[in-house]
């Protein structure tokens, strides 16, 4: 969002060629991509607008196959304020777990649900902790925006006007 990420990235470079994984920065980078696709995900059940609901199911989509998660950032984490701290709360909590697990990342790849494949060289221990991590990421954050993201006019369905 603020192009941290080009800065961080050097560390993880840094760790990848040293030690040919990455506990920190692609690990986190992993779990707030996930927890984005969660928001998305949690919006899209929420939201009653149908044109709002149709955003964010290809915000989901767009996320969960591509890897993109800009449109749900500003579609729907920026405009409803709410689901970004949600957002938040499902990638520290995903991290959290990895942390406590020692999660790594060993591939830069993909950053769609082809993301889990950069566990696999850690082990099958790895593997599963990893792909445990990104579950809870995307589902607090999924959980958390369905049931807080939005105040209840964000939710009423729009009036059409002539």
């Amino acid at each position: 969002m603020t192009g941290m990420h080009q800065v961080l990235i050097v560390f993880a470079i840094s760790a990848m060629m040293t030690n040919g994984v990455d506990n920190f920065v692609l690990t986190a980078g992993g779990y707030a991509t996930w927890a984005a696709f969660g928001m998305a995900l949690g919006a899209f059940l929420r939201l009653r607008n149908k044109n709002e609901k149709a955003l964010a199911l290809g915000y989901f989509i767009s996320g969960i196959l591509g890897g993109v998660t800009e449109p749900a950032l500003y579609g729907v984490g920026f405009k409803y304020k709410r689901p970004f701290v949600a957002m938040a709360i499902g990638g520290f909590l995903g991290g959290l777990y990895a942390g406590l697990t020692h999660v790594g990342t060993y591939v830069m790849g993909a950053t769609n649900f082809l993301s889990v494949l950069g566990y696999v060289s850690g082990g099958t221990g790895n593997m599963i902790n990893g792909c445990i991590g990104c579950v809870i990421a995307l589902g607090a954050s999924a959980a958390l925006t369905y049931f807080f993201g939005f105040t209840a006019a964000d939710l009423e369905p729009e009036t059409a006007t002539v």
